[in-house]
């Protein structure tokens, strides 16, 4: 018997009742599992998004690179692309709001590209935080994330606030392992008490999670 989410679980609380166990938690485990489906797939396409911008980004900054390199100092298409882009991708597993090293130095960049600079200093200056920029932005669009379903799950009560000063990989393992510990695993314990093993396996992967 297959459970699927459209039957909101009806079929399966019917069936851990007649094994004796208290159906009160799948009730309350089922809002979170409402949140968690329909949120999951914002964030998918949120984070799909604003990568894709940031790629725009990294290629406008290339450009604004290879032109200063050949003495091209007119860079206001680059300057178009990046305010095109600017703001769009802020999400916190990639580049987050208050991640100042790329902000700052993505303004810098604005500010002199936006003057037509012909100052030798001012182009140094320049290549220099584009340099530092282009490091930073291959960095973010290399990071790992969460699983999109533990993203979601965080966020029903939680906000980037409870993550900001911890470090890329310690924020993945913390969302994770948020999602793991509070979401996925009393559910799976009280379907292993009912069920087994195997049954409680084949319910979480297949019959409730993947629709």
């Amino acid at each position: 018997m297959i459970f699927s989410f459209e039957d909101s679980l009806k079929g399966l609380k019917k069936e851990l009742k007649s094994a004796g166990m208290d159906v009160s938690f799948v009730k309350e485990w089922q809002k979170s599992y409402d949140k968690v489906k329909k949120q999951s797939a914002v964030l998918k396409a949120q984070y799909t998004q604003a990568k894709a911008d940031l790629e725009m980004v990294y290629q406008s900054l290339k450009q604004m690179e290879q032109k200063l390199i050949a003495g091209d100092l007119d860079l206001s298409v680059e300057v178009k692309g990046l305010k095109q882009y600017k703001n769009s991708f802020n999400q916190e597993f990639l580049i987050g709001r208050e991640d100042k090293e790329f902000h700052l130095t993505f303004a810098t960049i604005l500010s002199l590209g936006e003057k037509k600079i012909s100052v030798q200093k001012d182009v140094l200056i320049l290549q220099s935080e584009i340099e530092n920029l282009l490091a930073v932005t291959k960095e973010a669009l290399e990071k790992e994330w969460p699983e999109f379903r533990a993203m979601a799950y965080f966020y029903i009560e939680r906000t980037d606030r409870d993550i900001l000063d911890m470090p890329h990989v310690e924020k993945v393992t913390y969302v994770q392992n948020i999602y793991e510990d509070e979401f996925i695993k009393p559910m799976t314990q009280i379907l292993q008490r009912a069920f087994g093993d195997e049954r409680a396996k084949n319910i979480m992967e297949v019959e409730l999670w993947i629709c």
